[in-house]
């Protein structure tokens, strides 16, 4: 994807192109909406924050004359909260602070505002997703589409009560995702400090670890706080990325074998209890300091 990059960053011209056009390819196809936010990104992190905000309305101009055509504006709304503005706004907070563990910073605590937000305006999210799972199956049945009874009770019995948390994380993950690609992007492009030595450095400090540690007593005695447990989620997500920051840390000051680096993102994708662990092992760091006994000892 190196490619886009080079021509995104051609011209001033070309970026602002090359931002309309995958503004508007976002609400034909949503994934084109990580490449869209990570053009936004790169031009704010590389130009600057005229050239950036110019790129964002670009974006939007795109998206906006598709919508007039296809009538499209729902997709524009969310594409414009999942993608376009917090691509932006990150951006800034990284151009600003030169650091990822302050943007992964910023964007945890939005996401945290925001959870606080919907459990204020909708009051049980749960009692949403459970109305419309009901809904949705009533639809199906009307369409003449058979559910299973096992899926038709993960759809009511269990999917409500962790499909909030779910789309926080993967809200979340979607944010972080585009500014790490513009990040690497600007990396390969410029001549500035490479991006595996700034992914390593993520920390997320004190602050963000002692909150998470406030949830995980929390939950143990309000396990039926639903808030609680969304929160929880979305703090192991930010912390999974600084133990893999740990990891990969370890990995290159040690000159192990990167296959247990593809071992690890293996288990991962296939082992739910294995983003426990890592963000684990990344929250503990905050406090033992694992990188600075590393370096040490790799030393002596």
């Amino acid at each position: 994807m190196l490619f886009l990059a080079n021509a995104i960053m051609k011209s001033p011209q070309q970026a602002l192109m090359w931002s309309a056009m995958l503004g508007a390819a976002t609400l034909v196809l949503s994934p084109f909406g990580v490449l869209s936010g990570a053009a936004i990104a790169l031009v704010t992190l590389s130009a600057g924050l005229v050239p950036g905000a110019r790129a964002l309305i670009a974006s939007l101009m795109g998206a906006v004359l598709l919508s007039v055509f296809t009538d499209q504006w729902s997709a524009f709304g969310l594409a414009l909260l999942e993608f376009w503005l917090p691509a932006f706004g990150l951006a800034v907070v990284l151009g600003a602070s030169a650091s990822l563990s302050r943007m992964l910073q910023v964007a945890t605590g939005v996401m945290l505002a925001a959870l606080m937000l919907v459990y204020l305006w909708i009051g049980s999210p749960e009692a949403f997703w459970l109305e419309t799972m009901r809904q949705m199956l009533v639809s199906w049945k009307t369409q003449g589409i058979d559910i299973e009874p096992q899926a038709a009770s993960l759809l009511i019995d269990q999917l409500p009560a962790v499909l909030t948390m779910l789309v926080a994380m993967g809200l979340l993950m979607v944010w972080i995702s585009m500014v790490l690609l513009a990040r690497w992007w600007q990396t390969r492009l410029y001549e500035v400090t490479p991006f595996s030595t700034q992914f390593q450095a993520i920390n997320l400090g004190n602050s963000l670890a002692g909150l998470m540690a406030l949830m995980l007593v929390l939950v143990l005695f309000m396990p039926e706080q639903s808030l609680i447990q969304d929160a929880l989620g979305v703090l192991s997500l930010v912390f999974m990325l600084q133990g893999l920051a740990l990891i990969h840390f370890w990995q290159q000051v040690k000159q192990v074998s990167k296959g247990w680096l593809i071992l690890i993102y293996v288990l991962l994708g296939v082992l739910p209890q294995m983003m426990m662990m890592v963000a684990t092992l990344g929250w503990l760091e905050n406090w033992i300091n694992w990188r600075d006994k590393i370096a040490s000892d790799s030393q002596s």
